[in-house]
């Protein structure tokens, strides 16, 4: 699992930067453990400033899902960079940028077909907002400014999209926020979460939503955004048809419906598209933002996009017969040179059918080593996002640390254990990650942790 190769370190010199200058985000400000780091990677793996190698069972954050050194994504970054790294798409086009949107509009179902390009998951979250809010005022709606979302899901880190997230964690200090957020009842069984094993699931749908809108005023809202898999909020997996319950909701009520597929998309679920589980091919969102696995992690952008008609409205707006929006590197032209690389090799090895096999190897292989671990709450997941929830953030954090000087590296957040490698990943080098840390978790309760 780990080699060490000779090499002189730059540990030092690279230490004193970090510990002196670097702040890292959503991360405690430390400086009695060291980080690692990390210097190169290739495939699934990467490699430390000391030549030791990890597998890489968090691709990242969520986005090297064609693993790293992909000599024709790099191949195709370079030779942009080289021809015309950018340019602003208020003023003119770039064939990267439109030819990554065609692309895109050819994944979805039809009628959803007109992107723009934003730098991150955050900024695809508020301008898919923004958007929303801004269509319902240009046609006469103005009264619909409120943005609902579950209660667990987790939308970026920019005003917008902490406003429409929930916990307090993210949310505490930030504010105040602007008026016009609801957050709905997860989709969660509490029983379950607490590792009940003697309750009757009872799972909020249709009937609470339809409540909880109309406390607010069903005719206020502009959309419902949601995760087809809650990532960051714990890896909570919908029970199968609650999009297609939302997709009836928002048509009931006039509603836009909002993917945030930023950590689902691009085949990470098992789909190309994380609505397709529930909504198929022919259905989906009136708008969808995907960024992480979008560009494999060797550029930031996030797209969104929205149906003809949504687009269309826009020529009424008053000020400008435009989205007043954009960002000055938004479909930065390398960067979409690397999206349309990085979907090449995901529909040209059909990485959704991948990330279905081998997730469900996974999973069923979790399932059953855990079962009787007296410190695993459930195992959950689809596709290659896999949670493990345990039974505290401290035990998560220690498995995390074991799993490290084994030689795997996997994501802990608050109690939950996320297992999302690189889409390109073989099963066997699955199965082997996945073994080190139900080691590790069986370590982690033995000595206490629990």
């Amino acid at each position: 699992m780990t080699t060490t190769m000779p090499r002189t370190s730059t540990a030092g010199p690279v230490r004193r930067a970090d510990t002196g200058h670097l702040w890292h985000p959503w991360s405690p400000i430390r400086t009695d453990s060291p980080r690692l780091v990390l210097t190169g990677g290739q495939g699934c793996r990467v490699t430390d400033d000391t030549g030791r190698t990890y597998l890489d069972l968090r691709a990242g954050t969520l986005n090297a899902i064609v693993g790293y050194g992909e000599q024709h994504v790099v191949d195709a970054v370079t030779r942009q960079a080289r021809q015309l790294m950018t340019w602003d798409l208020a003023e003119v086009t770039t064939e990267p940028a439109a030819l990554l949107a065609e692309r895109i509009a050819a994944l979805c179902p039809t009628g959803l077909g007109r992107t723009l390009f934003c730098n991150s998951g955050s900024e695809g979250i508020e301008a898919a907002i923004k958007i929303a809010r801004m269509f319902h005022w240009i046609t006469g709606h103005g009264e619909r400014m409120v943005v609902a979302s579950w209660a667990d899901g987790y939308h970026g880190a920019t005003t917008a999209g902490i406003a429409a997230t929930g916990a307090a964690f993210r949310r505490d200090g930030a504010g105040p926020f602007p008026d016009g957020s609801l957050h709905l009842a997860t989709p969660r069984c509490s029983g379950c979460a607490a590792g009940d094993t003697e309750h009757e699931c009872q799972l909020p749908g249709a009937a609470e939503w339809e409540s909880q809108l109309a406390a607010v005023g069903a005719h206020r809202v502009a959309a419902i955004v949601v995760e087809p898999v809650l990532s960051v909020g714990g890896v909570i997996v919908p029970p199968d048809g609650t999009l297609a319950a939302l997709r009836a909701l928002c048509d009931r009520h006039g509603i836009l419906l909002i993917a945030d597929e930023v950590a689902t998309g691009i085949g990470r679920t098992g789909h190309m598209l994380g609505f397709q589980h529930d909504l198929g091919r022919d259905s989906g969102p009136d708008i969808l933002v995907t960024s992480k696995g979008l560009t494999g992690g060797y550029a930031p952008l996030a797209a969104v996009t929205v149906r003809a008609d949504i687009y269309e409205a826009f020529a009424g707006d008053p000020h400008l017969g435009g989205l007043r929006h954009g960002h000055t590197t938004g479909g930065h032209a390398t960067a979409c040179a690397a999206a349309l690389a990085v979907l090449d090799i995901v529909e040209g090895e059909d990485l959704p059918a991948r990330a279905a096999a081998v997730g469900s190897a996974v999973l069923e292989y979790l399932s059953k080593d855990l079962a009787s671990s007296p410190v695993v709450r459930q195992v959950r997941g689809r596709g290659l996002l896999i949670g493990v929830e345990t039974s505290s953030f401290e035990l998560a954090q220690d498995v995390a640390a074991l799993a490290q000087q084994a030689g795997v590296l996997v994501r802990a957040f608050g109690p939950v254990l996320t297992i999302a490698p690189p889409l390109v990943i073989t099963e066997p080098d699955a199965l082997s990650g996945a073994r080190i840390i139900t080691d590790a978790l069986n370590a982690a309760a033995v000595g206490g942790a629990q």
